[in-house]
């Protein structure tokens, strides 16, 4: 594997990892937000990027709603 990709996915995983954190802890202090909890948890754990940024888009809307 080449080092400019093997950087780039240590990069991309640690972006991950801060952001997955970020968004558990507000997932957790919003609790009365999401009655499903548990499965975006696991969204946001499992998909990288994607997933905590898909989460902090919906709660974005239902705090509106």
């Amino acid at each position: 594997m080449p080092k400019e990709v093997l950087i780039v996915l240590i990069v991309i995983l640690i972006i991950h990892y801060f952001l997955a954190i970020g968004t558990i802890w507000i997932l957790l202090r919003d609790k009365g937000l999401t009655k499903s909890v548990i499965p975006w948890n696991l969204f946001v754990l499992l998909v990288p990027i994607i997933g905590p940024v898909t989460y902090l888009i919906v709660r974005c809307f239902a705090k509106k709603n």
